[in-house]
């Protein structure tokens, strides 16, 4: 009893020796999946508390307010508070360039001409995935500006998962179509026939790269010497389990994490994998992937608001010059280059250990 009693008072002071990262996220990502359930954040001596978003505009509210201290969202949202709003939210690295995105219908609709005249249920219809959608759409001649199609909000891909696969939202609304990302799309390819909803067009066979899913702060987290050394911690973790991740020799291990992170079978998490590391649109920062964000990538979603009137800014504005990377800039990469140089220096190692 007494031994017990000891090992208990030791769990009880090493979780107390960890550091709290308040991290809000629309879903758990592969990098997200593999850092936590192979060790990397306490390894790195943090807690990260996982907070799942209900929509973006909760996601920055609470981040602007302090009560995250990270999240991953569109980096497009960032773009949207950043230059129509005025608001101070900075982007530290991008984690994906699109994870899985695709638009899916329920399994009566089997072609995009058959939404014409249908609710699009979506997250936001200022969001960036709703702009994606409108470009997807275009390219086969439905516009919302023909009323063509509306949209619907919903919420974030969980609720609009759940409704999809419904084929109704939880009032009885229909609904026909919506946005998947990971890891909803290969979930939904997994359901028995006749449930799985359709994939009427991947996004990437539309708008390729793309810049999507980004670390994103407020602003003023940068000036406290505190919270920027959490947020170094943070990143290291990310950095180090995006790097296992898409390291091919880790695959066995980074499967198994997924497996026991989303609660599926190993046949699902394998499918699951595959998508992750997808050079056009899993968790990938090309070239190099270390968290730069692909310019090419971030102005094509700048384009693609700009094309459907997205952006209040003056006509002239000068995106280019907007997305260089900088101190007060909308993209800063201070943390992301200290972060990367912790890593070189003490590299953190996970803890895999395969069942037999």
């Amino acid at each position: 009893m007494q031994s017990r009693s000891l090992v208990l008072a030791g769990l009880v002071a090493c979780a107390q020796a960890l550091d709290t990262v308040q991290y809000g996220a629309f879903l758990a990502t592969a990098t997200y999946s593999v850092a936590n359930q192979l060790g990397f954040f306490p390894e790195n001596g943090l807690n990260v508390v996982y907070n799942q978003v209900p929509n973006s505009t909760a996601a920055f509210a609470s981040v602007l307010s302090g009560e995250y201290d990270i999240l991953t969202a569109t980096v497009d949202n960032a773009l949207n508070y950043r230059f129509n709003q005025n608001q101070e939210v900075t982007v530290l690295g991008q984690l994906d360039q699109g994870p899985d995105l695709v638009l899916a219908s329920i399994p009566s609709i089997t072609s995009i001409d058959q939404l014409r005249g249908k609710p699009i249920i979506v997250d936001s219809p200022l969001s960036g995935y709703a702009y994606l959608l409108q470009e997807v759409l275009a390219t086969h001649g439905l516009t919302l500006a023909n009323n063509d199609y509306y949209f619907m909000t919903v919420g974030g891909t969980p609720s609009r998962f759940s409704a999809l696969v419904n084929e109704a939202l939880p009032n009885g609304t229909a609904v026909y179509a919506t946005i998947l990302t990971y890891p909803f799309t290969v979930e939904g390819q997994n359901l028995p026939s006749g449930q799985a909803p359709n994939i009427l067009a991947r996004i990437s066979d539309v708008v390729y790269p793309i810049t999507s899913s980004a670390f994103t702060i407020r602003e003023s987290s940068l000036a406290s010497k505190t919270e920027t050394a959490l947020l170094t911690r943070f990143m290291t973790s990310m950095y180090a389990a995006n790097k296992f991740l898409l390291n091919p020799r880790n695959k066995r291990c980074s499967i198994q994490a997924l497996v026991k992170q989303l609660g599926v079978s190993q046949n699902v998490a394998a499918q699951e994998y595959a998508s992750a590391v997808n050079w056009l649109s899993g968790e990938v920062s090309p070239p190099r992937n270390d968290f730069s964000v692909s310019q090419t990538g971030i102005m094509n979603d700048v384009q693609v608001r700009l094309q459907f009137g997205g952006f209040s800014t003056p006509a002239d504005f000068n995106f280019t010059a907007a997305l260089v990377p900088g101190k007060g800039n909308l993209i800063d990469y201070s943390v992301r280059n200290v972060a990367i140089a912790q890593y070189l220096k003490h590299p953190l190692k996970g803890n895999c250990t395969l069942p037999h």
